[in-house]
């Protein structure tokens, strides 16, 4: 996937990971196996999960609306699922919801 051609916004890397783990703990995102972790350009936040449902990539972005959006990826870039319009409070329990613990 190409990276520059995702998110609509600077999104602060940073600030996201401290969302994800304000709101899911620690055993919640490393309940993912997330490594790699890759700030691509200040565009969007990459990293590599090896969840019970999901393996492969996730990018983080946020669009225009100043809401995040979620591409799940395959390890070879194919997309299979995008989550959008995805408020702070709520990034961790829908992207969780993808990656680890179905509802």
């Amino acid at each position: 996937i190409d990276s520059s051609k995702i998110g609509d916004r600077r999104i602060d890397c940073e600030e996201t990971l401290n969302q994800l783990r304000h709101f899911g703990g620690v055993w919640g995102t490393g309940s993912w196996g997330m490594h790699k972790l890759i700030n691509c350009a200040n565009k969007a936040l990459r990293m590599t999960v090896s969840g019970r449902l999901h393996k492969g990539h996730v990018y983080i972005c946020v669009n225009g609306a100043d809401l995040y959006d979620v591409i799940l990826c395959s390890n070879r870039g194919t997309i299979k699922k995008v989550l959008t319009d995805i408020y702070f409070d709520d990034l961790f329990s829908r992207m969780d919801e993808v990656i680890e613990t179905p509802k």
